[in-house]
């Protein structure tokens, strides 16, 4: 139990009283039931307790489970803890408690933070009688402080309303710009073909009608794939997902088994895997698509792509790095946009990175690129995962 403390600076000079006889006097009238002291933790349960007025408040409980009065003030203790005023307290007169024996005593309730413990101090004294009218002063001042509460939490809750509402504004305005420019060439190539293969068939060229029809058929799967694509990107932070336990090195050991490359291309696994409360999908799709494109984008037939883990405290730092052609700075700020494509395998859609960089956003990560193929090869991709994700 927290023992009270004094101080000789805090003494007047005439007050002829040592440190010691100070505590052991306030010792004595909390023995007496003058008063009472509770610590608190940030939690506000109930870790220690001096004095026989506090006997009714029970040990590592909530303080609130033994003092309703305090129930719906929560959030106005904990501001305490923030705030850089000189005197930081909270205080509730002439409470009524109900004793088994009927009767119903007040007690005021004062509760200060004290940063050089880490604690709440809730002090309880008995409270003198008071008028009417002051009664009606605390029970105003008290539904004030609840409307007050009332109305920082509809305050945070339109916050959060507002954030969304403009998160989904830039997305649409991003989806109409890439339906309006991405998928409007394929349609246009689309409708030359055709006009290609009437001409053929009314000038009786029935080779040159096939060849248009084939690349026809072709540019439908390419935008089938680029619809399918844009759909997986837009869906990305609205499914409910399972939060669990993730092995992180497990996963990076089963992606790489799975992934399939040229003989001389090796994936090392370095570094501190740890698990992590987390959902699984999402970072199975970030690791595997930076994977995957470092292994399509190699330009020799030996290389290494190297994966390593981090701790950084609250996240995950993860890397993939290669020593491939690298990718040039000009380009750096296109690659996480959709359907942007560098070149390499034929049949891309160009959102892998669009959906890493979206994912990792998604859990409140963040994902950078470095490279400089002017000065060095290589590519590394590094992005921060968070350890612990709320479950739902």
């Amino acid at each position: 139990m927290p023992q009270p403390t004094s101080s000789n600076a805090a003494l007047p000079d005439s007050s002829g009283l040592a440190p010691g006889d100070l505590v052991a006097t306030g010792m004595h009238i909390a023995e007496l039931g003058i008063y009472g002291m509770v610590w608190l933790d940030h939690q506000l349960v109930s870790r220690s307790r001096y004095g026989p007025l506090v006997a009714f408040i029970e040990i590592d409980k909530p303080v609130t489970d033994s003092v309703v009065a305090l129930i719906g003030l929560e959030d106005d203790i904990a501001a305490l803890a923030r705030t850089e005023a000189p005197v930081r307290l909270l205080e509730l007169p002439a409470v009524a408690m109900i004793n088994p024996d009927g009767r119903a005593p007040r007690l005021n309730f004062t509760i200060f933070w004290l940063p050089a413990i880490d604690r709440f101090l809730l002090l309880v004294y008995k409270a003198s009688s008071r008028s009417d009218i002051e009664v009606e002063l605390t029970r105003q001042v008290r539904a004030r402080l609840i409307a007050e509460a009332e109305v920082q939490a509809k305050s945070r809750e339109l916050s959060a309303a507002n954030e969304e509402l403009a998160i989904a504004n830039r997305d649409l305005e991003q989806y109409a710009t890439i339906i309006s420019h991405d998928l409007k060439a394929p349609l246009r190539a689309l409708r030359y073909l055709s006009d290609d293969a009437e001409q053929a068939l009314r000038a009786e060229e029935p080779e040159k009608a096939a060849a248009a029809v084939t690349e026809m058929r072709a540019l439908a799967r390419r935008m089938s794939r680029m619809m399918s694509a844009l759909l997986d990107y837009a869906s990305v932070g609205r499914k409910a997902e399972a939060v669990t336990i993730v092995d992180t090195r497990a996963l990076a050991e089963s992606i790489a088994a799975s992934l399939p490359r040229a003989p001389g291309l090796r994936i090392v696994i370095d570094g501190d895997w740890p698990e992590i409360v987390t959902l699984e999908a999402p970072l199975d799709l970030v690791l595997r698509n930076l994977v995957d494109n470092a292994l399509k984008h190699h330009d020799r037939d030996r290389g290494i792509v190297r994966l390593t883990a981090r701790d950084c405290g609250a996240a995950i730092e993860f890397q993939v790095a290669d020593d491939g052609p690298g990718i040039p700075a000009a380009a750096h700020g296109a690659i996480f946009m959709p359907f942007r494509t560098l070149g390499g395998p034929a049949g891309g859609t160009g959102m892998g990175l669009a959906l890493v960089s979206r994912t990792v956003e998604a859990v409140g990560g963040t994902i950078s690129i470095h490279s400089e193929p002017e000065r060095a090869r290589g590519t590394a991709f590094t992005f921060k995962w968070p350890k612990s994700i709320a479950r739902g």
